[in-house]
């Protein structure tokens, strides 16, 4: 049972760091075609608006965090139970992995906060303009 449940948190792993590969290596095709292009617009940059959209790498942040949260739970459950049988480095390894993982949920919420700055940044979004054909305002043109 162990054996399983290591190589399927280690294809959860290497699936968690290509998505994050990819992630990256989109941002700088990105950056390298604007730098190509070498257009500046008043819109916002590509990689901006990349950012914006909810990728697989942020579900998969949420559920590393998730899962390993709930595996490092029920091991402070387990050491608690039964602290005779586990060495005092034991201790060591649980507040390694609750910093780590209070490390992951901070930076998501970094990306978060980057975002909704991102989102501030792109103004209110505008309506078409009817006023000058009123009658035309529920028909498409």
């Amino acid at each position: 049972m162990k054996m399983i449940l290591a190589i399927l948190a280690g294809g959860v792993g290497l699936i968690v760091t290509a998505s994050a590969v990819l992630l990256i290596w989109f941002v700088y095709q990105l950056r390298s075609n604007k730098e190509q292009e070498n257009t500046h617009s008043g819109q916002l940059p590509a990689v901006a608006s990349l950012l914006l959209q909810w990728t697989f790498f942020d579900y998969a942040l949420i559920g590393v965090f998730a899962i390993g949260s709930l595996f490092l739970f029920t091991d402070v459950l387990a050491v608690i139970r039964d602290a005779d049988s586990y060495p005092l480095y034991h201790y060591g390894y649980l507040l390694c992995g609750f910093v780590f993982t209070l490390f992951g949920m901070l930076f998501m919420i970094a990306r978060l906060a980057v975002v909704l700055s991102l989102v501030r940044t792109r103004g209110p979004v505008s309506s078409p303009d009817h006023h000058h054909h009123p009658s035309h305002a529920d028909q498409p043109e």
